[in-house]
């Protein structure tokens, strides 16, 4: 009788109980993920706010050692203006953001205490390829308001009658006018963002991307700063922001993407720009090639372009 008694208090536990304890856990898991979940995407959230913060600290601080001028959105590697750009690059998308001197050369740097985590959503896993073929993190996850700097100083074609932002002091309405947004991995591509001011502000069966398309790193919501210093973060409503096309590269195509009435689109036209009164002519870059200038062309205000040889002038603004 008392070897019975000690072979049952030694035994291990029942198919049951293991199964009862199997499932506690698992229910305990259930609940507990999602609340992990969330707790880790607001601590990603923030770091990215703080990203946010900083660049704009460092965006303010250019402006006023030059004199109220705010940095290029954007220009070319190799182009003379790139020394005024806040990130520099091509717009080949897969190779992009794949090399340190295309922030490290950008007015940023510096100004951020030589951080690249800065220039990188946390929330941002995108890989990106060398020119080798090579895969390694992205280096860049935010891009700037073109029409806040313009590309070396100019809009795109066909945006003349928007205000190019060349100053903080022309900013009419800073705490309404976006400057860094984070982008999607597969459409970032040169250091700007070009809202399609296309159908704004009573036509907006005429909206559509073009190549540029938001982050959603944030549960289909992107982080904006704004020239008065303040960030928030936009949830998007439509499907077709949140899950645009892709090409069999995995890349946003570089194409116009109709997207009629969509709430999204007009949200970011309404923060972005305003017509400029009048419209000044365009005597930009053709696509922000500087090679493609004739002489005498006036490039963004840093400078003059003479005989195909770009003298630059910081205190000598004459737009």
């Amino acid at each position: 009788m008392k070897k019975f008694a000690k072979m049952k208090s030694e035994r291990g536990f029942t198919l049951i109980e293991l199964l009862v304890v199997i499932a506690i856990i698992a229910i305990l898991a259930a609940l507990l993920l999602p609340a992990l979940a969330k707790a880790k995407a607001t601590a990603t959230g923030a770091a990215c706010l703080n990203n946010n913060k900083q660049l704009m600290l460092a965006w303010n601080m250019f402006a006023t050692d030059h004199d109220d001028r705010v940095c290029y959105a954007s220009a070319y590697y190799t182009e003379p203006t790139a020394e005024f750009a806040w990130a520099v690059g091509t717009v080949n998308a897969p190779v992009l953001n794949s090399k340190e001197d295309y922030i490290t050369k950008g007015v940023m740097w510096e100004r951020v205490g030589k951080s690249e985590a800065v220039f990188v959503c946390p929330s941002d896993t995108s890989m990106t390829k060398d020119s080798k073929g090579n895969k390694q993190r992205r280096k860049r996850s935010y891009s700037m308001n073109i029409f806040a700097g313009g590309w070396s100083g100019w809009s795109f074609w066909g945006d003349q009658k928007w205000k190019v932002y060349r100053k903080l002091s022309e900013f009419e309405n800073p705490s309404e006018r976006f400057v860094l947004l984070d982008m999607r991995g597969n459409s970032i591509n040169a250091g700007n963002y070009r809202v399609d001011m296309n159908g704004w502000p009573d036509k907006p069966q005429m909206h559509r991307f073009w190549q540029d398309y938001p982050g959603v790193y944030h549960n289909d919501a992107t982080m904006f700063s704004f020239a008065d210093g303040h960030c928030e973060k936009k949830r998007w409503l439509d499907e077709r922001t949140k899950n645009p096309p892709e090409d069999p590269s995995g890349n946003i195509p570089n194409r116009v993407i109709k997207t009629p009435k969509n709430r999204d689109i007009q949200w970011m036209q309404q923060r972005t720009t305003r017509q400029e009164s009048p419209p000044k002519r365009y005597v930009g870059p053709s696509f922000a090639y500087t090679a493609k200038l004739g002489p005498d062309i006036l490039i963004g205000g840093f400078g003059n372009l003479r005989k195909n040889k770009l003298i630059l002038r910081l205190r000598k603004l004459s737009i």
